[in-house]
């Protein structure tokens, strides 16, 4: 009697597995390059796991597949998570994935697979920035990636303690971040030739671009240098100092170009500018020299590269639009000592643009 009831209870469960199958219409796929030979049966047979993915409710209620969480595939939790999966595939966060994928890029939030700021792509779970930046400073809250005392700039997390970034949570309270200073250093000798990349021409693309990409500059000073004889307080003289950059660019339009008694031959003053500027430049600032000459005065390298570095200031030095000194004598050397040197008719004027834009958005107070 008890065999006829175990037998009864055995094609109970069977009726209601094969009732749950008959609804359930799937593909199934044989991998014949797994086939064994069977000797009890003479035949080639292949012996494979087929997985179902959220079996019907008949099935489950049957006992014989798990239940899962609407939605899901496998458990996570378990002891085998994959064991539920086909054999190709893998559990994540309770749903089957082809092997070697972090996240599901068909289901309605993908990057609820990936760590909080990482995007899911191509099944792979990766940052959405690029290689080597710490956040984005195009996006609508820059400062989020960042720790509560740094700002965003030039996709790099960093201290500006000017720009309202220490301790006031995620930078958001301190505003818009403040840029490096600007100061312009230009030679007004006559020597210096109009040309589309004249100094007019430079400093006007400087200053358009820096509306144009609203990068904040607290301060810009503007000095001129020629050649009256030895002083240098007579040859070097602040133009303007200002915190209007619309000043600043109508300031370097109505420079006046002529040459005086100290002038006629054909080196400048350049070190004489520089040092002045460096000496009156706030900390941190961008000096920007535009002269188409050697100098004189090379004496003066020492004190100008100990101020630059003491004062941590940025210095390029625009020749333009050709370099009309020796090339074998000794200013350009010195230059390239003293700072960043630009042969615009060598590297070009968009070379030059680029490298004061990306230093002012890469660079803060």
């Amino acid at each position: 009697g008890r065999t006829s009831a175990g037998s009864s209870s055995g094609l109970e469960m069977l009726f209601l597995v094969l009732l749950a199958l008959s609804a359930a219409v799937a593909d199934v796929t044989i991998d014949l390059s797994k086939a064994e030979f069977d000797e009890e049966s003479g035949n080639f047979c292949v012996l494979q796991k087929v997985c179902i993915a959220n079996p019907p409710e008949a099935l489950t209620a049957s006992g014989c597949a798990p239940q899962f969480p609407p939605g899901c595939d496998c458990d996570p939790t378990a002891d085998d998570p994959n064991s539920s999966c086909a054999t190709d595939s893998q559990c994540v966060q309770c749903k089957c994935l082809p092997l070697g994928c972090d996240c599901d890029p068909q289901a309605d939030d993908p990057n609820s697979f990936c760590p909080a700021g990482d995007i899911c792509k191509n099944c792979q779970c990766q940052t959405p920035l690029p290689p080597g930046c710490d956040c984005d400073p195009d996006s609508p809250d820059p400062d989020y990636l960042c720790p509560s005392d740094l700002r965003c700039v030039g996709c790099k997390c960093q201290d500006c303690p000017q720009s309202g970034g220490q301790g006031l949570g995620q930078g958001r309270a301190g505003g818009k971040v403040v840029n490096p200073p600007l100061v312009f250093v230009i030679d007004t000798t006559k020597s210096v030739k109009p040309d589309k990349d004249s100094i007019f021409n430079l400093t006007s693309k400087v200053t358009a671009r820096i509306m144009k990409d609203r990068i904040n500059i607290p301060r810009y000073q503007l000095f001129s240098f020629n050649d009256y004889g030895r002083e240098i307080n007579r040859n070097v003289k602040l133009e303007l100092d200002t915190d209007n950059v619309m000043a600043f660019d109508r300031a370097t339009s109505n420079l006046v170009f002529e040459s005086y008694n100290g002038g006629r031959d054909s080196k400048e003053r350049m070190s004489q500018g520089l040092l002045v500027a460096l000496q009156n430049a706030s900390p941190k600032s961008l000096i920007v020299v535009f002269t188409d000459n050697g100098s004189k005065d090379l004496n003066l390298e020492e004190d100008i590269v100990r101020l630059r570095k003491t004062k941590e200031c940025e210095v390029f030095i625009v020749l333009t639009p050709a370099y009309e000194g020796k090339f074998n004598g000794p200013s350009l050397p010195s230059y390239g000592r003293m700072g960043k040197v630009f042969l615009i008719n060598e590297v070009g004027a968009d070379s030059f643009l680029r490298n004061v834009e990306e230093f002012e958005e890469s660079n803060c107070l």
